[in-house]
């Protein structure tokens, strides 16, 4: 339909698809519900495909001397200049993309942009994360390097590109490269409160990876969503909201006991490393429930101040059954059941471990066993889902596959 026009006038094509986009919204009456996620999937590739298009405009525009002829200072100017909605960061950010994946030793980043898998800002913190290690890469790995991050960046989150970055500084940095960059980071931790003209507090700041593994293994089971019957059983207050109340009943529970603040079984850190990782015989780190990366120096800190599960993993990497008798879950077993499930293993979930419970596939007063063969982690509104339609699900050493 407009493979003519974009070939003869971008400017126009554009326009015109903009003008059909502009629709989108008044006609998806039309729409049954079973289409809504394929609409949704194709209005994320076409951000992506955009993010990268601006990256090619500006190579374009370089090379043939566009900007130079402006009278704009810089690319980043230009770019604003014909982007009246573009923020001046994400103008500047697309701009080094652009000068990065010119040069040849990033052609692996390159292909992916000009394929329109992967959006500015997770290339531009590949390419960081690659700038902390790559000095120590043997020749010829920084390509391989660079390929294993690209491929995050192209299928994870933003956290994700970064503990790969993280995990590859521990793997071929120079020695102690992990901890040293640790302890760089635990100087630029900061807290600020301040308070504002409405009586509300505005908090802000910065945690080094170790104290940001301690604050999230406290808030999580806090922040956890209740249900509500009012609210169709989810709970109505969003992520933000759940944290800031978390935070507070910490902070209560704690000053409410004194010297001897209560714990919970899910408030635990569990971290899974290497036996011989952990005893510095060979680099490397270890990885907590939520993706952060610390190194072993940090893991054997937390290991004699906080309360640590180690995860011990057989041969193939799966969790090991701790125990089959006891209807209660003890928490070595919930802590294998958290690294093997990664979180509520309801299809299309993705509540965190510590946001779940424990549920036996088959019920303990039907002679279902205490152990992991026979449990699963399900979030709060999925457990009671699971047990109003008596689902049950077909569960392995290395997953569980719900019967729907």
């Amino acid at each position: 339909m407009f493979e003519n026009t974009a070939a003869t006038d971008p400017a126009g094509f554009l326009a015109a698809v903009t003008e059909q986009l502009a629709k989108l919204t008044s006609e998806l009456w039309h729409t049954g519900n079973d289409g809504f996620a394929g609409i949704a999937a194709a209005v994320d590739a076409l951000a992506v495909q955009l993010d990268c298009a601006r990256v090619g405009l500006v190579q374009e525009a370089q090379s043939r001397g566009v900007v130079a002829e402006s009278p704009c200072v810089s690319s980043t100017d230009w770019l604003l200049a014909h982007s009246e909605h573009l923020e001046p960061a994400d103008a500047a950010r697309t701009v080094d993309v652009a000068r990065l994946c010119v040069l040849p030793k990033n052609q692996v980043m390159a292909v992916a942009i000009s394929g329109g898998t992967l959006t500015v800002r997770k290339a531009m913190t590949a390419l960081r994360q690659l700038g902390q290690v790559e000095h120590a890469l043997a020749p010829g790995k920084r390509e391989e390097a660079l390929a294993s991050l690209t491929l995050m960046a192209q299928t994870g989150y933003d956290r994700h590109v970064v503990a790969v970055g993280r995990s590859l500084m521990a793997l071929v940095g120079a020695d102690r490269s992990l901890e040293d960059n640790e302890t760089a980071l635990r100087s630029l931790s900061s807290l600020k409160l301040c308070p504002l003209a409405n009586g509300m507090v505005a908090v802000s700041g910065q945690l080094d990876p170790e104290s940001g593994a301690v604050l999230s293994a406290a808030l999580d089971p806090l922040s956890a969503p209740t249900p509500c019957e009012a609210n169709g059983g989810r709970d109505p207050r969003q992520g933000d909201r759940r944290r800031a109340d978390a935070l507070v009943e910490l902070c209560r529970r704690a000053t409410a006991a004194g010297g001897s603040a209560p714990t919970t079984t899910k408030a635990q850190i569990v971290v899974t490393i290497g036996y011989d990782r952990l005893l510095g015989a060979v680099r490397g780190s270890g990885t907590t429930l939520a993706g952060q990366v610390l190194s072993p120096q940090a893991v054997r800190k937390l290991a004699c101040d906080a309360s640590i599960i180690p995860m011990v993993l057989g041969s193939e990497s799966q969790p090991l059954d701790v125990g089959r008798t006891k209807r209660l879950v003890t928490p070595a077993l919930l802590a294998a059941l958290w690294a093997r499930d990664k979180g509520c293993t309801f299809p299309g979930c993705g509540r965190p471990p510590q946001w779940t419970d424990a549920h036996h596939v088959k019920h303990w007063i039907d002679g279902g066993t205490t152990s992991l063969l026979n449990l699963a982690l399900l979030c709060g509104y999925h457990h009671t889902f699971v047990h109003q339609r008596d689902l049950t699900a077909t569960v392995t050493a290395h997953d569980v596959t719900w019967q729907t």
